[in-house]
């Protein structure tokens, strides 16, 4: 047995093969440094598909759109910028940020003035990365974060002359949250900024690393989470880099006010008029067994002062445990700033009235009366809450029998449009508040008819920037955006359609609706009456494109021209059929051969799959029939169609779980057993298979599922697994669909742990993990002890880690050292399997 572990600038590479002699497929696959794949691969993996388009980013004046420059795949360099992981918020410290805006971002931004179809750039800073655009609510501006390498800032870009200014006097605090609040006026901008006075960064202390964990009373069934603080250390630090000072700056003049003292915001919402502000708000003391996200914090209405007005909600730590609500006060549902500016919309139930003490000594001394009729519902209410929002500033403006489901406004906020549902339903209605008691339905749909939507009703924003509902000039009529699906999925592609709904009479006109041999959906609106659209287009073979379509006569322009980096994934020979299992479920595998195959040639076949839970065949089919068949054939930098130029035929079947959801694992080994065996035929069937070369892979799930087929099956030769969990009882208090803990179904927990079954897999297993993988489920250990125990059972294994990296890997070295790694495993052990052929090769 020849083994090998070496460092390689930072990847951990860790191999076992049989024999001893290296041949030089082993020499790359052990060679140091990051490596590249063959040219032909190399070129689909960097291909330039961010020079791509689409217009979608529209001007609140409906003028010009806002498109992103981007310069590709991400560097490793950036990657590996230092950063802390303090309960699952990543900070770059030096630069008081989220990691995301250090390793990503964009490189500027450009205007498309569509009537004319002009491209002016924007000046941005030449020396920081661009991210969060926002569009002021006038259309005269745009607002971003400059990304600076150790500080960020805020610019203003005026559009008519395209120059951008800093308005931040000191840095941005991008930790926690990352607000950019225009208001209604687009004069001001409230955010988040380093405080003044912040002292020095904490300093590690005697014992501020030691991790105190302590059961409290009660299940606690709580997820697996890695990204927890751990120590006295680490809370000190999540408070230093969190605690930020709320701001409101002028645009125009750059002037400074601060909003109460340095607190440790999650959230900011600031109201049309500027006068008042929507704040979420960590509270102490810290858990260290959830992640940031699930700790205890308060929502609060305050004005410019910091003073706090109202209390929205309070929430406790969640952390798994039931708690009980003290609140007798309905909850405020569906809480925003009203479209008009006047104060803030939510939905609550009506409070049910107290029974006083004396009422159940009466209810004692009448026993033998008949019994009291049922308590009545509660009627549903939507309230306005005025400033300066105390209990008697709310006023109800309408009431309803049944539960409202959702609600939006016209921009004066005098015409209500609800959606209310019961008993399978779903009826929305207009109602002008001047006649509430008159409901003018624009529809009613009983939801279990998937075929007969309706639609959304269409919103946009309005003046003041707050969401409003999209109506014609005139006011009559409103819209509805919707898919029409079809029972013959596999003949009749998705149509996306507009329906102009007159509100008073519910008559509809369809506006728009794409054609059955494209996929055309709309992108952006550029009047009130639907006349001229803009629309994304694409084919299997055609790539998404931008249109101005005129609804008026049906006339379309061209207004991008996005290029097919990879026509040979695109234009190879794609196929699509039904498979019936021996329990009789049925399922899709998709196959896809390079473009210059022919007909009775036996390939090698790489399946790339998820595996998926499904009670039964109809869930199965609620999935398969919103399949498009006139979707373009896109690629990403790690899909597995690049395997097309070396020759080898690549199959992407759904991969269905099935059974009673409440113990669907039970039967994941039958299920998988008998996927393989549907699917290998079917594609056997079809001439192009050759079963002495099938190799498998997937990602998370997928890399679960492949170290199961590899055990439980006898089919391939190789397997390709990425940030997998190998070992169930590490996540033992629940996992993917698996509601039971480990000691209520012991059993499934072992027959689902591929490490307690290592003994039995047949075939070479390459795996992959991002050393910083912090998914819930899938710690870096997993790969770890999985190749510790392929290693004593004498397998055929590696294990690549990748420094930096996540759940899913980004860094432009990484993506193509993988596939170096990949493509040379795969030839190693699949296409040419015999040495002698191997040889021959070299």
């Amino acid at each position: 047995m020849k083994k090998s572990a070496l460092f390689i600038r930072g990847i951990l590479i860790l191999l076992l093969f049989p024999g001893s002699r290296v041949v030089p497929a082993q020499e790359l696959i052990t060679d140091r440094g990051y490596q590249e794949p063959p040219e032909e691969i190399k070129e689909m993996v960097i291909a330039p598909r961010h020079e791509n388009v689409t217009l979608s980013n529209l001007s609140p004046d409906r003028s010009v759109f806002l498109n992103t420059v981007d310069d590709g795949l991400i560097p490793v360099e950036r990657l590996a910028v230092p950063y802390y992981n303090l309960g699952g918020i990543e900070i770059d410290t030096a630069s008081n940020r989220h990691r995301r805006f250090t390793t990503a971002g964009s490189v500027s931004y450009e205007l498309f003035f569509w009537e004319r179809e002009r491209i002016r750039a924007v000046r941005t800073p030449d020396d920081a990365r661009v991210s969060n655009s926002r569009w002021s609510p006038d259309g005269s501006k745009i607002a971003y974060f400059a990304h600076y390498e150790d500080e960020t800032h805020i610019y203003v870009a005026d559009v008519s002359s395209r120059r951008s200014g800093r308005i931040t006097p000191g840095p941005v605090l991008a930790t926690l949250t990352t607000p950019l609040e225009w208001s209604g006026d687009s004069e001001h901008i409230t955010t988040i900024l380093l405080p003044q006075d912040r002292g020095s960064k904490p300093r590690p202390f005697p014992g501020g690393r030691v991790l105190v964990r302590i059961t409290d009373e009660g299940e606690n069934r709580l997820r697996t989470y890695q990204d927890l603080l751990e120590g006295s250390y680490e809370k000190s630090l999540l408070d230093y880099y969190g605690r930020g000072q709320l701001a409101k700056i002028n645009v125009e003049t750059g002037e400074v006010k601060e909003i109460g003292p340095p607190e440790l915001y999650s959230g900011i919402s600031m109201a049309p008029d500027g006068e008042y502000v929507r704040v979420t708000t960590i509270r102490k003391p810290f858990s260290n067994i959830v992640p940031v996200g699930l700790f205890a914090d308060v929502d609060e209405i305050r004005n410019m002062k910091g003073e706090i007005m109202a209390e929205i909600r309070s929430r406790d730590v969640r952390d798994g445990r039931d708690t009980d609500d003290d609140n007798d006060e309905p909850e405020k549902r569906q809480l925003r700033w009203r479209p008009d500016g006047q104060g803030i919309s939510f939905l609550q139930k009506e409070t049910p009235e107290k029974k006083d003490d004396n009422d159940n000594d009466d209810a004692k001394e009448a026993e033998e009366e008949p019994e009291e009729e049922d308590e009545k519902e509660l009627m549903d209410q939507v309230i306005q809450w005025l400033p300066p929002f105390g209990e008697d500033d709310k006023k109800v403006i309408y009431r309803s029998e049944k539960d409202i489901r959702s609600l939006e406004y016209s921009e004066d906020c005098q015409t209500l449009f609800i959606t209310e549902r019961e008993r399978g339903e779903e009826h929305l209605y207009a109602v002008y508040l001047e006649k509430p008691e008159e409901k003018h339905t624009i529809y009613r749909y009983d939801t279990d008819e998937f075929y007969e939507n309706p639609g959304n009703l269409m919103t946009t924003a309005g003046e003041l920037g707050e969401r409003k509902v999209r109506i014609s000039t005139g006011e009559n009529f409103v819209y509805l955006s919707g898919v029409q699906y079809h029972e013959e999925w596999m003949e009749n592609a998705p149509r996306p359609f507009v329906d102009r709904v007159e509100i008073k009479t519910g008559e509809k006109t369809r506006m728009f609706e794409s054609p059955e041999d494209v996929y055309e959906r709309v992108l952006a609106v550029l009047d009130d009456d639907m006349e001229q659209i803009v629309t994304g287009r694409e084919t299997p073979v055609d790539i998404p494109d931008s249109y101005l379509r005129d609804t008026r006569d049906g006339s379309i322009r061209k207004l991008t021209d996005n290029v097919d980096h990879t026509p040979q994934i695109t234009n190879a020979q794609y196929d699509m059929f039904e498979v019936k299992r021996s329990d009789g479920i049925r399922f899709n595998v998709r196959t896809i051969l390079p473009q210059d195959y022919e007909e009775g040639v036996k390939l090698p076949v790489m399946f790339w799959f998820y595996p998926r839970e499904y009670e039964d065949q109809d869930g199965i089919d609620e999935v398969r029939r919103r399949h498009n068949i006139n979707s373009f054939r896109s690629i990403g930098a790690r899909s597995m169609q690049i395997l097309l130029v070396s020759g080898y035929a690549v199959v992407l079947p759904d991969f269905p779980i099935t059974g009673p959801l409440d113990k669907v694992n039970d039967n994941f080994v039958p299920s998988i057993q008998r996927n393989w065996h549907a699917i290998i035929d079917g594609c056997d069937e079809r001439g192009f298979l050759d079963r002495n070369r099938l190799a498998l892979g997937g990602h998370s799930y997928g890399a679960f599922g492949t170290a199961h087929s590899m055990i439980r099956t006898p089919y391939f030769k190789a397997g390709i697994a990425g940030a997998g969990n190998y070992n169930r009882t590490l996540t033992p208090i629940t996992f993917q669909r698996e509601d039971r803990v480990l000691w209520e179904s012991r059993e499934s927990y072992i027959t689902m742990s591929p490490i307690l079954w290592a003994e039995r897999i047949d075939g070479a297993l390459l795996m992959y993990h991002g050393a910083d993988d912090t998914n819930v489920g899938t710690w870096p250990i997993n790969s770890k002890r999985m190749f510790h125990a392929l290693n004593g059972l004498d397998k055929t294994a590696a294990l690549y880690f990748y420094p930096y990296e996540g759940h899913g890997q980004s860094g432009r070295e990484t993506l193509l050292d993988m596939w170096a790694r990949w493509s040379e495993w795969l030839d190693m052990h699949v296409k040419y399997a015999d040495k002698e052929e191997q040889t021959e090769k070299d």
